[in-house]
C-alpha cells in the first residue's frame, strides 16, 4: 500500500511551524500516553513517539503478525521516494508490499510525534521510521516498548489481561505489606528483610515460573519479608540483567510480562513484598537504537549508551525513564524500587524527579537507591520536601533548562529524597572485619552500626560475590582461615588470588561431600594438588576452617539483623549455600568472537577468572546445587532455623525492629563490640566476639549496663545451630555484678533487659 507522497514545498512534514507547545503537566494521563496504546473502545491504537525536534518526518509502521514473518527490524527493507533532481532529499517513505502500512504522525513540537486511531490491534508488530534532517531513513523499535520478543525486532502491541489474584495485598488490606509511610496496619521500612534473587539462577528453568519453587521456601520459614528481583529489562540472553535495553519490557526468555506478574502476584499471596530492580545509569551495549530514534543519549559510557539527561532537549528523556519507574509501580503492583548506581546516572535532577513523581501517584511504593557516595545524606534525607508535586517538578525542569544552557556547569538538589539506600561503608567494613582477623577493625563497624538505621545492611550482594571471583562469604572465610593465597603459586597476585578462591571453592564442596570423612591423608593431599595446593592442610584444619566459616556467617546475618531497620541477603545465604554465583551474560557477537580467536575469551578469564559465557557460568550458579553430607549434611538445616528463630524473635521483640541505640562499646583487644538498643521500656544488648578466640569472663569493661536484670534470648553458637554449645554456660538472671558472659569464637548473644 503506498501512502500519499510529502511534496516539495511541504517538506518539513507534520512540523509545528515553531509554534511553542503548552508545558507538559505531567498528569497520569501524559504518563501513559507514550508508545502504542490500544484502544479497546475503538479496536485502534495511539501512538505518540520522542523523536529528533528537526527530523524531516516520523511514521509508524505497522503489520499484522499472522500474515508475515517478522524477526530483525532491519530485514524488511522500506522504499523511499526522493524529489525530482535531488534524490537524496527524502519526501516519503512505503512499504515493501500490501503485508505492512505505513502511517505518518504529526509532529506536535519538541520532537513529539504522535497519530490516532491508526488500525492496528494487540499483538500487531509496529516499528517507527524517522527520516533525519539529513535525509537518513532509521528502522528503530520503541524506545516504550511494553512487549519486546526480540531486542532487535519489532516491537509489539501490548494490552494487560491479567486479573489480580491477591487484590486485599493491592488494597491495603493485608498487614504484612510494606510501605514508605506506615499507616493503619501497614508496616514501615523499619520490616524489610530482603532475599535478593537472580530469576536466572533460582532454577535449572532460569524462568518466573520455576522461581516460585525457591520463594515458597523463603516465605515458608519467614526469613524474609521481600523479595528484590535483580532486573528484568529485556536483553540479549539470560544474564544478570543490568544490560537492559528496554526499559519497559520484560525479558521474553524468563517468561514475559504476564508471568511476571503471576509471580509478583504469588509472591504477594506468600506474604512477601516485591522489588523490582531498575536501571536508569546506562543502556546495554546489545539493542540500542536510541541514538537513531532520537536525543537520548548523551554518548558511550563504560557500560554502555549513557542518557542525555541534563544536555539539549532533555526533557522528555527525563519523562522517558521517570514513565519507566512509573510503569513498573502500575503495571507489576511492585512494592518497592531498587534504582541501579544512581551516582553513575549523571543527573541527581532526573533522581529527584522519578521519586516526586512515584510519591505523587503511588505513595505507597518505596524507592531504594544503590547510590555508592559514602552515605551522602541528601540521597535519603528524612525531612519532607515541603513543596508540591508540581512546583517540585518545575523547580527541576528549571534548574536542568539553565543546567543545559551552560557548558560544564554542574548542580545538584539539596534532597533527591530517597526512602533508602544500600549502605556501601558499611558492607565494606564488615566484610573487612570477618576476612581479617585481628585487624583493628571495630572501631570503625562501631561508627556504621550508629549511623546505618535507615539504611539497607548487608554482608554480600551479588556484586561481592559475582564480581570478584563468584564464591560466596563461606567460601571467601575458608580460603583466609587456611592462608591459600599463599599455598597456591602465580605469576602475579591477581592470578593467585583467583587460584586460591577456586581452590578454596573446590575443598569447601570436598569439605561437604560424602567422600571426606572416610579419606585418608594420602588420598587428600591428592586431592589437594589436584586443587593446585602447593602445601598440604589436614583434615582438622580444614574442618576447622569451615566451621569458622559457618560461625562468621551466622555473625554475619547476626550483625545485620540486630541493627534496627532494612536489612539483605543474597539468595542461598540463608542456608549457608555453596554454589557459585558468578557473572553471566552473553552479547550477540560473542560466539563469533570466540570461534575467530581464544584471546577475547582468555581476557576475560583472566579478569574473572572464569569464563563468563552464559551457559558455562550460569549452571555453576544456580542457587543451593551443591547438596552438603558427609559431616555436614545438616548444615542447610541448622542455618535455616538460625536464620528463621532470629527472624521470628526480631518479630516480636519490637525493640530489634525500629529501637534507638543509645550506647555501643569495642574492645580492640578482645574483638568484642556490643550495642544496646532501646525502645519505651524494652532494652536488648547484642554481644558479638569478632575474634578466634574462646571469652569466659566479667563483661563489665565492656560497658554493661549498670542497673536492671537481663536474660540471654538468643545465642548462634546453639547446638541446634551447629555451633559448640560454649556460650550457653552462664546464669538464667543476669546483673552487673554477675556477668560470667562466655562466647565461641565468631559468636554473638542477645540479652534483654527483664524484671
Amino acid at each position: 500500500m503506498w501512502v500519499q507522497s510529502i511534496g516539495i514545498e511541504n517538506r518539513d512534514f507534520g512540523r509545528n511551524n515553531g509554534k511553542k507547545q503548552p508545558a507538559f503537566k505531567r498528569v497520569w494521563e501524559e504518563h501513559v500516553s507514550w508508545g502504542a496504546n490500544y484502544v479497546a473502545k475503538t479496536g485502534k491504537t495511539n501512538f505518540k513517539l520522542f523523536s529528533f525536534p528537526d527530523a524531516k518526518a516520523v511514521f509508524v509502521e505497522v503489520a499484522d503478525k499472522a500474515k508475515i514473518g517478522l524477526s530483525n527490524m532491519k530485514e524488511r527493507i522500506v522504499n523511499f521516494v526522493g524529489i525530482a533532481g535531488a534524490a537524496t532529499a527524502i519526501t516519503n517513505v512505503v512499504p515493501k508490499d500490501d503485508e505492512s502500512k505505513i502511517y505518518p504522525m504529526a509532529h506536535n513540537g519538541d520532537g513529539v510525534y504522535e497519530i490516532k486511531d491508526v488500525d492496528a490491534k494487540p499483538e500487531d508488530k509496529y516499528r517507527y521510521i524517522v527520516v533525519t534532517k539529513d535525509n537518513d531513513v532509521n528502522l528503530v523499535k520503541d524506545p516504550y516498548a511494553k512487549k519486546q520478543e526480540d531486542i532487535n525486532g519489532w516491537s509489539s502491541i501490548y494490552v494487560n489481561n491479567y486479573e489480580w489474584k491477591n487484590t486485599a495485598w493491592l488494597k491495603g488490606l493485608d498487614t504484612r505489606r510494606i510501605v514508605r509511610k506506615p499507616q493503619e496496619n501497614l508496616r514501615g521500612l523499619e520490616r524489610l528483610v530482603i532475599a535478593e534473587i537472580n530469576i536466572p539462577t533460582m532454577s535449572d528453568a532460569g524462568n518466573f515460573d520455576a522461581a516460585k519453587e525457591n520463594i515458597d521456601k523463603i516465605a515458608s520459614k519467614k526469613i524474609a519479608t521481600a523479595i528484590e528481583i535483580l532486573p528484568v529489562e529485556n536483553t540479549y540472553s539470560l544474564q544478570w540483567g543490568y544490560d537492559g535495553v528496554d526499559k519497559f519490557a520484560v525479558n521474553e526468555k524468563l517468561g514475559g510480562a504476564t508471568k511476571l506478574k503471576e509471580l509478583v502476584d504469588y509472591a504477594h499471596g506468600k506474604g512477601l513484598n516485591v522489588i523490582i530492580d531498575m536501571v536508569p545509569n546506562h543502556m546495554g551495549p546489545d539493542g540500542d537504537y536510541l541514538t537513531q530514534t532520537g536525543p537520548y543519549e548523551k554518548g558511550p559510557g563504560e557500560f554502555g549508551g549513557e542518557f542525555n539527561y541534563e544536555g539539549k532537549n532533555n526533557r522528555y528523556v527525563r519523562d522517558w525513564m521517570t514513565n519507566a519507574a512509573l510503569w513498573w509501580a502500575s503495571e507489576y503492583k511492585v512494592d518497592g524500587l531498587r534504582l541501579d548506581m544512581t551516582k553513575l546516572c549523571g543527573s541527581d535532577y532526573l533522581l529527584m524527579q522519578i521519586v516526586n513523581e512515584i510519591n505523587e501517584h503511588f505513595p505507597d511504593v518505596f524507592i531504594i537507591a544503590e547510590d555508592g557516595r559514602d552515605n551522602k545524606e541528601s540521597i535519603t534525607r528524612y525531612e519532607p520536601n515541603k513543596g508540591s508535586h508540581i512546583d517540585n517538578l518545575s523547580f527541576i525542569d528549571t534548574q536542568v533548562d539553565y543546567i543545559s544552557k551552560q557548558k560544564g556547569w554542574n548542580s545538584t538538589p539539596g534532597n533527591i529524597g530517597f526512602d533508602s539506600e544500600w549502605d556501601f561503608p558499611f558492607m565494606q567494613i564488615l566484610k573487612k572485619a570477618l576476612l581479617e582477623p585481628g585487624a583493628n577493625l571495630l572501631s570503625s563497624l562501631d561508627y556504621r552500626i550508629k549511623t546505618s538505621n535507615h539504611r539497607v545492611k548487608y554482608a554480600m550482594s551479588h556484586d561481592e560475590i559475582g564480581n570478584e571471583d563468584g564464591t560466596r562469604l563461606i567460601v571467601k572465610v575458608v580460603s583466609r582461615h587456611l592462608d591459600l593465597f599463599n599455598k597456591v603459586n602465580g605469576y602475579s597476585d591477581a592470578e593467585k588470588g583467583q587460584r586460591a578462591a577456586h581452590a578454596a571453592q573446590k575443598l569447601s564442596e570436598l569439605i561437604v561431600s560424602n567422600d571426606f570423612p572416610k579419606m585418608t591423608d594420602e588420598q587428600l593431599k591428592a586431592k589437594e594438588e589436584e586443587f593446585g595446593l602447593n602445601t598440604f592442610i589436614s583434615k582438622n584444619d580444614l574442618r576447622d576452617a569451615f566451621n569458622t566459616a559457618i560461625a562468621k556467617q551466622k555473625l554475619a546475618h547476626g550483625t545485620i539483623f540486630t541493627i534496627p531497620g532494612p536489612k539483605m541477603y543474597f539468595q542461598g545465604d540463608e542456608v549457608g549455600d555453596l554454589s557459585y554465583f558468578k557473572f553471566f551474560r552473553e552479547f550477540s557477537g560473542e560466539k563469533y568472537k570466540r570461534a575467530e580467536s581464544d584471546g577475547y575469551k582468555n581476557s576475560i578469564i583472566g579478569q574473572k577468572g572464569y569464563d563468563t559465557l552464559e551457559e558455562i557460568a550460569r549452571p555453576d550458579s544456580i542457587v543451593c546445587k551443591i547438596e552438603p553430607q558427609g559431616y555436614y549434611k545438616d548444615v542447610k538445616n541448622q542455618m535455616r532455623n538460625f536464620n528463621a528463630e532470629l527472624r521470628c524473635l526480631i518479630d516480636k521483640t519490637p525493640v530489634l525492629q525500629s529501637g534507638n541505640i543509645v550506647s555501643t562499646y569495642n574492645d580492640n583487644n578482645h574483638n568484642v563490640h556490643i550495642h544496646h538498643l532501646q525502645l519505651g521500656t524494652d532494652e536488648v544488648l547484642i554481644i558479638k566476639n569478632y575474634g578466634h578466640g574462646f571469652h569466659d569472663k566479667n563483661y563489665g569493661f565492656y560497658g554493661f549496663p549498670q542497673n536492671g536484670q537481663w536474660r540471654e534470648i538468643f545465642s548462634s553458637d546453639e547446638k541446634k545451630y551447629g555451633g559448640s554449645g560454649y556460650n550457653n554456660k552462664r546464669p538464667d538472671v543476669i546483673t552487673n555484678m554477675n556477668q560470667n558472659l562466655s562466647l565461641a569464637p565468631y559468636s554473638f548473644i542477645i540479652l534483654k533487659k527483664v524484671g
